[in-house]
């Protein structure tokens, strides 16, 4: 039996293993979820990815600009300019450093629910930020994977139906980010590219089952004879 013992220090990681028999135990990896952030409310779905991270998880945000904050625009609008009032009177360049990109308030958002260290400079927190990636709109090396949504924190089931709500990327373009347009036309090419996709898979499922079929007649007696094993 081979036993290991990992020693996570910040990124660094020390194995020690001891072989006891013949048996070998392969180490385990790390959860990868790719997450779309259309249509979740932020703070809901914010704490969800911080404790998926705690817990070792890697966590992919795609779509950033969609995701949802309740409350009125204006309302959101006034908090966020107030917000960025905020400074060092003596040196600005020390900070707090205000994000325009959608994709950059998400992640300080869950910066914040990781760890309640004065500095933001635990071990622990460094390194489940690292197992976070973010993205404005989906890039091409993430397109073709499975994207999941939380439940717990989408708006429509969350939020009553009457109450107000906006969407994060307007809050930004008003704010100064100056990539709205670049990242529709990039989601334009991307659902261009999906629907081409979509319809040739179409085309080559109706092929595959008119062959199943002309082959099924061809071969009655074997067809049914597979039919009775669930084939």
């Amino acid at each position: 039996l081979k036993l290991q013992f990992l020693y996570l220090i910040g990124r660094k990681t020390t194995t020690l293993s001891i072989t006891m028999g013949k048996h070998t135990v392969t180490e385990a990896k790390a959860k990868a979820t790719v997450i779309d952030m259309k249509g979740h409310l932020l703070g809901r779905i914010c704490s969800t990815v911080a404790k998926k991270l705690q817990n070792g998880e890697q966590v992919t945000l795609v779509r950033c600009e969609a995701t949802n904050i309740s409350g009125s625009h204006h309302r959101n609008k006034l908090k966020m300019l107030d917000r960025l009032r905020k400074r060092t009177l003596t040196n600005p360049k020390k900070g707090p450093f205000h994000h325009r990109a959608p994709s950059a308030m998400i992640e300080r958002t869950i910066r914040g629910m990781l760890s309640n260290n004065h500095r933001n400079q635990s071990k622990r927190k460094k390194s489940a930020l690292a197992r976070l990636t973010v993205y404005d709109g989906i890039p091409r090396n993430v397109e073709r994977k499975k994207r999941m949504v939380c439940p717990l924190a989408l708006r429509v089931l969350r939020l009553a139906p009457q109450r107000d709500f906006c969407t994060l990327g307007r809050l930004s373009h008003e704010l100064g980010w100056q990539h709205q347009a670049d990242v529709a036309n990039c989601e334009a090419e991307r659902k261009a590219r999906a629907a081409k996709y979509f319809e040739s898979k179409k085309t080559v499922d109706s092929l595959y089952a008119e062959a199943k079929a002309e082959a099924s007649k061809k071969h009655s007696k074997e067809a049914a004879l597979l039919a009775q094993f669930g084939y």
